[in-house]
């Protein structure tokens, strides 16, 4: 997948891009919202990759909505939790600081273009339980279905996911180590479809409906 990277300032432009060009793939450097436009209109999926200060949240909504088979990435100066919420409900897939350190940047592009989402946890955790709220996740009714193939084991750590709560966390309600969490939420994915912890806790919300 190409990547576009958009941003007023050059030498943001010219940093992503230096970190980002081994990359397999075409990477474009967007400097004014003209030329913006002309690139998603050409109707093919890139990761964009945006500078928070080149855009306001009205065209970031309106990007998810006009190029749905591409993936969105904010990088801000400040980054904070209530923007990062508020762009992970618009439909961004990932959120970081602009100067975000080489390695991780990469990390970041990887992830994002496998179907992952890149946020913080604390962002997570509070989409999560505003999606399924504390008191219904911990109720005493029936597991959503979507947890039927789970073993006992994965649809604790799995209610626990949609708490909000990270793999430290839960490994330590659970007295089981991060790593067994870890090991564990790879085949809760693989059964549910679940991409990320966002998706699984959409099918736990939706499930019991």
């Amino acid at each position: 997948m190409n990547i576009l990277l958009c941003s007023g300032r050059e030498s943001v432009l010219e940093r992503w891009s230096s970190i980002l060009a081994a990359r397999k793939g075409t990477i474009f450097k967007i400097n004014s919202f003209e030329m913006l436009q002309a690139a998603v209109g050409q109707d093919q999926p890139y990761l964009l990759l945006v500078h928070q200060s080149f855009v306001d949240r009205q065209v970031i909504a309106r990007l998810c909505r006009a190029v749905p088979n591409s993936r969105i990435f904010i990088l801000s100066d400040t980054p904070n939790v209530d923007d990062g919420t508020l762009l992970l409900k618009l439909g961004v897939i990932g959120y970081a600081n602009t100067f975000i350190a080489p390695a991780r940047l990469i990390e970041a592009v990887n992830a994002v273009l496998s179907g992952r989402v890149w946020f913080g946890q604390e962002i997570l955790s509070r989409l999560i339980r505003s999606i399924t709220p504390l008191e219904e996740s911990a109720g005493g009714s029936e597991p959503p279905q979507v947890l039927a193939s789970l073993t006992q084991r994965e649809r604790e750590i799995a209610l626990l996911v949609a708490e909000g709560l990270s793999n430290q966390a839960i490994g330590e309600r659970l007295y089981i180590s991060e790593r067994t969490v870890k090991a564990h939420l790879g085949s809760i994915f693989a059964k549910t479809g679940a991409q990320s912890r966002v998706k699984l806790a959409l099918l736990i919300s939706r499930g019991k409906k």
